[in-house]
């Protein structure tokens, strides 16, 4: 009877542990296997109620679901099934790290469920509440490494916040480094524990996001990750997203092409936006339009709408499809938001009703996918002397760029230079641009005053389309010199 008493006492109380259940749950969510999650979820949760680790993993399905899917038919929905589990989680009895860990982690994925959906006053508060959580976890349980993992993300976050706003998280009690964030998250991603992988997955990308020069072995990474679990959705999105944005199109689209994508998975229509793109550069246009025309069938969130209908328009204009290009150029304002930044690009482009030209254009394109041989020699071939002065910065600093991803910066840094002057007091983004390029060029070379100068004129540009990366990219860019 004793014994009965004492295994009913731990029953109700020691229960919350990160058990094998648990980790397959973990896993199965993190592969973006919704369903398959859920089923190992309640098989713990039946077993243990009053898990916390366990509730934790539980709330993956349901933000993991609003951040790929952004379906604001749902987003009711599975905010409330994340505040009931926060509700359940803070009613425990359990006084354990897995407690007061699991009430950090909820509180910051309702965040972002939250500022996802613009709902910033409330996205605030929670993430700020989750900081705090995670500091006083990391005061009273300093070997607990999974509480590194997000701390450390938001450290970065917050330490790359441009000065001018620093004064309002010292009011609230948020401070950042982007140093000690990478310290937690490079702990948390290369010693054993449970968000292990996870962390490993941010740390890569958070790596390029502070310093480009770590492209190769933030790559490397990611391909690892997916090389390691071929089945996992979300660290093949990861690593599309790198390969992309590093210019390597041809790696990207095989990552998309050889991605899991049977009915086990998650809907993941933004993948379809991302290969559009990849499309395009590479000058399939065809292929190009039918990869947005299927995101936006697919997708029923508010973003990338704009930017979507902007791509069509550029794809069937390019393909001299004339008419169905004007059709998607006119519904550019009618549709979706303007809340990111490429968005709000496609909506600055046709309030300015400027006329595109075809070399910028397709040169500009065929640069963003890393086809630089190519762009040059479409850029090449134009006249621009008696160009008005937006084609002549344009053109001076797609010919910059493409230099620069030649390795030739010597003229990449002419031309750069150039390209400010010629933009003088405009609120082109050709300038900051420049300006942060010039930065990364001068920091390689190992003459930080000159980089510095370059990082902070970068930031010092008013009213562009691309004000809050920029900023953000030579923030973290100072603080490594």
């Amino acid at each position: 009877m004793l014994s009965l008493l004492l295994l009913s006492s731990t029953a109700l109380h020691a229960v919350s542990v990160y058990s094998t259940t648990t980790l397959q749950a973990h896993r199965e969510y993190l592969k973006l296997k919704i369903n398959t999650g859920q089923h190992f979820s309640k098989q713990e949760l039946k077993a243990n109620p009053n898990n916390a680790a366990a509730l934790l993993v539980a709330n993956y399905g349901d933000f993991l679901t609003l951040c790929v899917q952004q379906n604001v038919t749902t987003y009711d929905a599975l905010l409330q099934n994340q505040e009931n589990r926060l509700s359940q989680i803070e009613k425990l009895k359990d006084k354990s790290v897995w407690k007061k860990y699991a009430l950090a982690e909820v509180k910051m994925q309702l965040g972002i469920s939250k500022l996802l959906f613009g709902n910033k006053l409330s996205a605030a508060w929670d993430i700020r509440k989750a900081y705090l959580q995670y500091i006083s976890i990391s005061k009273q349980h300093p070997d607990f490494i999974p509480n590194k993992k997000t701390l450390g993300m938001l450290q970065v976050l917050i330490g790359s916040v441009p000065d001018n706003y620093k004064w309002f998280l010292g009011i609230i009690g948020m401070e950042g480094s982007i140093k000690s964030g990478l310290t937690n998250l490079k702990t948390a991603a290369t010693k054993e524990n449970p968000f292990q992988e996870e962390a490993l997955a941010m740390y890569a990308i958070t790596l390029h996001l502070v310093d480009q020069k770590n492209e190769q072995q933030s790559m490397r990474i990611l391909e690892n990750l997916t090389v390691r679990q071929p089945d996992n959705l979300l660290f093949r999105f990861a690593a599309m997203h790198l390969l992309k944005k590093t210019k390597h199109s041809d790696k990207a689209l095989k990552q998309f092409i050889s991605r899991p994508a049977d009915s086990q998975y998650l809907s993941f229509p933004y993948l379809q936006h991302m290969a559009a793109d990849l499309y395009l550069y590479r000058g399939d246009f065809n292929e190009s339009v039918a990869h947005n025309r299927a995101f936006l069938q697919q997708h029923k969130g508010k973003h990338y709408l704009k930017a979507a209908h902007f791509k069509l328009y550029l794809a069937y204009y390019l393909s001299n499809h004339q008419p169905q290009a004007l059709w998607y150029y006119n519904k550019i304002s009618e549709v979706g938001s303007e809340e990111i930044e490429e968005d709000k690009y496609a909506a600055k482009y046709v309030l300015k009703q400027d006329k595109p030209v075809r070399p910028i254009l397709l040169a500009r394109l065929q640069s963003d996918g890393g086809y630089y041989q190519e762009a040059l020699k479409t850029l090449s071939a134009l006249d621009t002397t008696k160009a008005t002065l937006p084609i002549q910065a344009e053109y001076t600093y797609r010919m910059a760029r493409i230099y620069n991803g030649l390795q030739d910066t010597t003229q990449a840094v002419k031309l750069y230079r150039n390209t400010i002057t010629i933009c003088g007091d405009s609120n082109l983004y050709f300038a900051p641009n420049a300006a942060l390029q010039l930065g990364y060029i001068y920091r390689e070379r190992k003459k930080d005053t000159l980089a510095q100068t370059y990082f902070k004129k970068a930031m010092s540009y008013k009213d562009h389309e691309y004000k809050n990366s920029i900023d953000a990219k030579a923030k973290l860019a100072l603080s490594t010199l």
